[in-house]
């Protein structure tokens, strides 16, 4: 049994499905060849088919990245689907009827609820279409320009004021009030022989959707323009219930995911701020727009996002709270390696009103000339300034970035965001690696210090547990980890060989490489072998890296399919590629100078000490000096 479909169904699921038809569906070129198909890889840009698929087996397998999978993972993939989820969309497409197994105790009470609730939603529709004192709701929505299809499509309806209605309603559905309390949308009374009160009471009703298109919950907006008679607030939300919590839950997803997933070049998806907003776009055919449900963007929510997105561009009003928002939660996508611009709407407009006025044009425009997060940070920093050139303007700036790039758990990514921030603040990068580091150091050592201050015994596991730190290679060694072999490339390589392979072949870097980075630079093997076949590829031999992976050990099979899985890439970045790699060459250089100075006796001769001069003062040089003159002092002569 697997996730509560039987293996009997799975198996049925897989048989009943062509695996080359499946993937020709979503618009892939498929071709054949001899008794399985090529196809370029719909994961990773190529231009020379690797991507195999077998029918007959019902597998396929990227020789480029080396996703593989069946039917059902493919689509899992492919859409940002669950293993349910996706299994039931093929199973539908299959005419198979799922029986799903029922070992939890609580999935009746939730399949009671969504059947509640899309009841519900289908009641409040009615109420909004043909009652009297609805009237109020409908030309909220014509003064908003939402039309009946688009109130039809997003569920729109409305509370009746009494909750004598409801009642009524529940009674000829067989639905009882405790099952109306649990959903949150009816309160019991307050006193004995009071009355039960709906928290919706004449709002217009936004119906919240899981990622399956089923109302898990509501959200009313109140039509009260006076707020000494406004019960509540703006908006009331549904509680949390057996089957909506708000950081599972993305405001349109549903419609969303599946554009965001297939978007092309980059699957980017575009984050408002507020449920009309959503709905605007997607009515003007921004149909990957998306939003929080009634909380902040969660690292929940960033989790769901990057199942279909690389990338997202926010779209928040431009005061000073849209501004903080789309710092904080840019920093949260960036901690989750998705790629963050930030679109700047003209004062006082938000993706309503700007729609609505402007037109589609207009807002193409802002999406268009969003800035990098960075760049957005730096503005809005440099803005507060009175003299944002003088030097404390610009140290307070430089730490607000750093404090942002800080969030980024990619070392390409940091590199990258670092590289900008010295272009806008006119700050070496060094200078600005160097805080970078000092800030982490200070963290970290907080970090201890707390940990030193809590009730945990003072031996060292009881310190892990209260102050959790990253493992290292080195971190408990052990007669299997002194050999290098076992040992991954440090993280400046790794993230030298996501940055080659999340570019793409290119003739500028390979000449570089070819130039300036000799094999003892690299401390591993692996990455000496990346190198060499990038420059093979890009030469023209496609199927270098394939040959590459034929040579590796397992522990190295996987480190290298972990790179070709990584979702960075660095060719959407605004930066010019060989600028970063530029960065990655003065930090290789400057890791080989060091490890050759901790070669060298700890005394000597003049000429060991004229040695040890010569090789700090070309490691100063590559660290600080132009590009122009720091290459110069890049030799294999270690």
């Amino acid at each position: 049994m697997a996730f509560g479909i039987s293996e009997q169904t799975i198996e049925e699921i897989k048989a009943r499905t062509d695996l080359a038809d499946l993937i020709a569906s979503y618009g892939i070129q498929v071709k054949r060849a001899g008794g399985s198909y090529k196809a370029c890889c719909p994961f990773h840009h190529e231009k020379t088919p690797s991507f195999n698929i077998q029918p007959a087996k019902g597998f396929y397998h990227c020789f480029g990245c080396g996703e593989s999978g069946d039917v059902i993972k493919f689509v899992m993939k492919y859409e940002g689907l669950g293993f349910v989820e996706a299994a039931k969309k093929l199973a539908a497409a299959a005419n198979i009827t799922i029986e799903e197994t029922n070992s939890d105790p609580q999935a009746a009470a939730r399949k009671r609820q969504l059947v509640l609730h899309a009841e519900l939603a289908a009641f409040y529709r009615r109420c909004l279409k043909t009652a009297a004192e609805a009237a109020r709701a409908r030309n909220y929505l014509a003064s908003r320009d939402i039309p009946d299809e688009i109130a039809e499509q997003f569920q729109i309806g409305y509370a009746p004021q009494q909750a004598e209605a409801m009642l009524k309603w529940a009674e000829k559905h067989h639905f009882t009030t405790e099952e109306l309390e649990a959903a949150g949308v009816l309160r019991p009374p307050k006193y004995p022989g009071g009355r039960w009160y709906s928290p919706f009471a004449g709002r217009v009703m936004f119906s919240i959707r899981d990622r399956s298109g089923r109302v898990i919950a509501f959200s009313g907006r109140t039509l009260e323009t006076d707020k000494t008679k406004m019960r509540g607030g703006k908006y009331v939300n549904s509680p949390e219930t057996l089957i909506f919590r708000k950081s599972d839950v993305l405001y349109a997803f549903d419609l969303a995911a599946g554009k965001i997933a297939n978007a092309k070049p980059v699957r980017e998806a575009i984050v408002c701020e507020g449920q009309i907003d959503v709905i605007r776009c997607h009515a003007a055919g921004f149909s990957r727009a998306i939003a929080s449900q009634g909380t902040a963007f969660t690292k929940e929510h960033v989790q769901i996002l990057k199942k279909v997105a690389d990338a997202a561009v926010l779209v928040f009003d431009a005061d000073a709270a849209g501004q903080k928002a789309a710092i904080r939660t840019g920093g949260e996508m960036l901690a989750a390696g998705l790629l963050v611009r930030v679109a700047s709407l003209p004062p006082g407009e938000d993706p309503d009103s700007l729609l609505r006025t402007k037109g589609p044009a207009a807002f193409q425009a802002c999406l268009d000339s969003a800035e990098s997060l960075v760049a957005f940070q730096v503005r809005i920093a440099r803005a507060m300034e009175q003299t944002p050139d003088s030097y404390d303007a610009i140290s307070r700036a430089a730490r607000a970035v750093l404090a942002l790039v800080r969030c980024s758990s990619s070392a390409v990514m940091r590199a990258s965001l670092l590289q900008e921030a010295s272009t806008l603040l006119k700050i070496p990068v060094a200078a600005l690696e160097e805080d970078l580091e000092k800030g982490k150091r200070e963290e970290g050592r907080g970090k201890r210090e707390e940990g030193r201050g809590s009730t945990q015994p003072a031996s060292a596991e009881g310190f892990g547990a209260a102050s959790p730190q990253p493992s290292t290679p080195n971190s408990q060694p052990s007669e299997d980890a002194a050999a290098p072999e076992n040992n991954p490339p440090p993280r400046t390589e790794m993230a030298l060989m996501e940055f080659l392979f999340g570019n793409g072949p290119d003739g500028q870097l390979t000449e570089m490489l070819e130039s300036y980075a000799p094999d003892t630079i690299f401390q591993h093997a692996l990455t000496c072998g990346f190198v060499h076949a990038y420059v093979q590829e890009t030469r023209g031999n496609e199927q270098a890296m394939a040959e590459l992976r034929g040579t590796l050990s397992a522990a190295d099979g996987a480190l290298l399919e972990g790179v070709f899985l990584s979702r960075e890439r660095a060719s959407l970045s605004e930066l010019d590629p060989a600028r970063i790699l530029e960065d990655f060459l003065r930090r290789l250089w400057g890791d080989a100078i060091r490890r050759r100075l901790g070669e060298l006796p700890a005394r000597g001769d003049a000429e060991l000490e004229r040695h040890r001069l010569s090789l700090l003062m070309r490691m100063k040089r590559i660290k600080s000096a132009p590009w122009t003159v720091a290459h110069t002092f890049m030799t294999d002569a270690l």
